[in-house]
Parts: structure tokens; C-alpha cells; sequence
């Protein structure tokens, strides 16, 4: 016998694909908001960047997140790193560019934007505390295994 729990609404976004009742919510939700202020510019084979978590009095806590960028604008990023973690809106991080120059600064605070989780990898946008003047230049990554960020002698800092 089918019940009503063997029913879920969708609905359609603008690429025509199927939304759970969740999904089409937070799609409606987001949609009436402008999130993208500034011109974003796809990155492709950059250098990864680290990650740490900051507490509630800006103090780090766990270990330090190899992440890939995966855009970039004067006013944040969006970013990848393997596995599922859940990052809140608003909750402050510190990225160690240091392997990005370009920057002019070896670690950068930015905030949580917004976060969407798999079991496999999580992408979420941060926004810098202070926009960039300009697009920093990114350095291509030339590494044939991925390293642990922890194993770094600046990661005990």
C-alpha cells in the first residue's frame, strides 16, 4: 500500500533539474538574494591552500584542512575539501596562502558564506573580511601527491 511518505514534492530549478521540497526551498531562498556581487573566476590546477577552524574567540581548534579553490573574486572564494565537515554561516576560518604569493599575507581570516556537504568532498564560499583591489594571481600546483598540511613546520604556528 502507498502512502503519503512515498511521496515527495519537486520541483524544477532553472537548469531543469529535479529539487526535493528541501532542495526547491533553499534554491527559492537563495534565489531571492544577490550572492554574487563580484565577477568570480574559475581556477583550474592551483596550488592547495590550508584550512583551520577558528572557535568562538578566534582561537584555532583541530587540525589544518588541505582545501582546493575552486573560484575566486575580490570578495571570497569558493572551495572544496575531501570528505563531509559542516561548516556554519558566518562562522569565522584562517587559510594559510602561503603558497599563493599573491596574497601579500601568509594566513587570511575569511567567513562562511554558505556549505553543501557529500560523503565524499564538501564546497563551501567564504568571504574575505576585507575585499581584495585586486584578484590575487594564483600559482599553478606541480605536486604529484597531495601532503598533509600538519606535516609543515609552519602548521605548529
Amino acid at each position: 500500500m502507498v502512502g503519503p511518505q512515498d511521496f515527495r514534492l519537486e520541483a524544477k530549478d532553472d537548469t531543469g533539474a529535479l529539487l526535493t521540497e528541501t532542495a526547491a526551498a533553499e534554491a527559492r531562498e537563495w534565489l531571492g538574494h544577490e550572492h554574487r556581487r563580484m565577477q568570480r573566476f574559475p581556477v583550474q590546477a592551483s596550488r592547495p591552500i590550508a584550512l583551520r577552524e577558528l572557535d568562538a574567540e578566534q582561537n584555532p581548534v583541530g587540525r589544518w584542512l588541505l582545501v582546493d579553490i575552486l573560484d575566486i573574486s575580490k570578495g571570497g572564494m569558493c572551495l572544496m575539501v575531501s570528505g563531509s565537515h559542516r561548516f556554519e554561516h558566518d562562522q569565522r576560518l584562517l587559510l594559510d596562502v602561503r603558497s599563493h604569493p599573491g596574497f601579500g599575507v601568509l594566513r587570511l581570516g575569511v567567513e562562511v558564506r554558505w556549505c553543501r556537504r557529500s560523503l565524499s568532498f564538501t564546497t563551501f564560499g567564504v568571504s574575505f573580511l576585507e575585499h581584495r583591489q585586486e584578484v590575487p594571481r594564483l600559482e599553478l600546483e606541480r605536486r604529484s601527491e597531495r601532503r598533509d598540511p600538519n606535516d609543515e613546520p609552519w602548521a605548529q604556528d
